[in-house]
């Protein structure tokens, strides 16, 4: 259903007091959140907006940023804080979901590669996007990947990872520790 209403990039504005016109939020998120595809904005409930991006790359964006803070054309600023919409939102209640940055310390170089460390990721949560040290490979010590968690989840500090041993034919495990980096609280 998220992805037939266009809903699988959707974000809540939560703005703390007043907010713009819906026609100047409009303007002003595109413009002073930088994004890349078109998005829409639309007013859902009491200060909640919903933001759809039809670009992963803006979503990710915007909800890597806690607060923005937008100034209107008579310069008032206006806070809003971006949280991730799913279907069992709630205007009265905090979100649970939330963006994290997660480590592989100490993986092997091999195992760089998006799909296999988005599997391992897939454990934690929703793995997003890998971040620019892994994808260029400038730090083989350590990978990271962004991943959308529930922080009501216990969230595994290892994972076990299974290596087909090509010259015996047998799978061997290893363990993979998960250091997280910027979990929200």
């Amino acid at each position: 259903m998220n992805i037939i209403e266009n809903l699988q990039y959707a974000v809540v504005g939560k703005f703390s007091y007043e907010w713009p016109a819906l026609e100047e939020l409009r303007t002003l998120i595109p413009k002073q959140c930088g994004t890349k595809g078109d998005c829409q904005v639309g007013y859902l409930r009491n200060r909640h907006i919903l933001i759809r991006f039809n670009l992963l790359e803006d979503f990710v964006n915007i909800m890597s940023k806690g607060v923005y803070y937008f100034n209107d054309k008579e310069g008032y600023n206006y806070q809003m804080r971006s949280l991730i919409y799913d279907a069992k939102f709630k205007v009265a209640e905090e979100t649970t979901q939330a963006m994290a940055w997660i480590s592989f310390p100490n993986l092997l170089p091999t195992f760089f590669v998006k799909e296999v460390l988005f599997s391992l990721a897939s454990t934690v949560g929703k793995p997003l996007q890998l971040d620019m040290a892994t994808i260029n490979k400038t730090k083989p010590s350590c990978a990271r990947v962004k991943v959308q968690v529930n922080l009501l989840e216990n969230l595994p500090t290892q994972v076990i990872m299974e290596i087909a041993d090509d010259d015996k034919g047998e799978l061997r495990k290893e363990v993979v520790k998960i250091k997280y980096n910027f979990l929200p609280k």
